[in-house]
């Protein structure tokens, strides 16, 4: 088209007619280009939140691993023991009930050094059911559970701290990025403190 032919669509479509091109021109790039690109990096997102729950969790098992080999050997646990006798030497190293406080504050202490500052924890304890009820005491696990709202970096520091606490199991992990452009993610952390309880307490 020359210009004489672009003078007089425009006067024909006028300002409005002009606006709503412009307008129809900018919802087509959106849908064309914009959304894709976001759709993309949401996906992108996603992959990262799944690859880092993978890498937490290789990581815990090899930390726990270590630790378990660490603790067998420094405990003078023979690799040719039997179950029996490897679990009296466990035993033998749990926490007793007395300690609960400092297992608990621990945890605490742990999400304090790293910035974290829990609004909430949620607390249920009882003894395990498989040990026999006949022996005086048995293994109480006490649960906690904790929402957390803070940056990857302090989450993953305070989750490398509980897995060098005495007694401590972490039982479910679920990480959430709620914005993609942020480096905040909500959290919701469950722990098990695990000591030896008096049955008749």
């Amino acid at each position: 088209m020359n210009a004489a032919v672009w003078t007089i669509w425009l006067k024909r479509l006028g300002w409005p007619g002009v606006v709503g091109i412009a307008a129809l021109l900018g919802v087509a790039w959106v849908e064309r280009a914009w959304v894709p690109q976001q759709h993309e990096l949401v996906q992108r997102t996603e992959s990262d939140a799944r690859r880092l729950r993978h890498e937490l969790q290789a990581k815990a098992d090899a930390v726990q691993a270590a630790a378990s080999a660490a603790s067998a050997a420094s405990q003078g646990i023979d690799p040719k023991a039997g179950p029996r006798e490897v679990w009296a030497v466990l035993w033998d190293g749990l926490p007793d009930a007395s300690q609960r406080l400092a297992l608990q504050g621990g945890v605490l202490a742990a999400a304090k050094d790293a910035g974290i500052a829990l609004g909430s924890v949620q607390m249920r304890g009882e003894l395990s059911p498989w040990l026999d009820k006949s022996l005086p005491q048995g293994l109480w696990r006490q649960r906690m559970v904790m929402p957390v709202q803070t940056s990857y970096p302090a989450l993953r520091t305070w989750l490398s701290a509980l897995l060098r606490q005495p007694a401590l199991s972490i039982d479910a992990l679920d990480i959430q990025r709620p914005d993609p452009m942020s480096d905040q993610v909500k959290a919701q952390v469950t722990v098990s403190l695990w000591w030896r309880q008096d049955r008749s307490h």
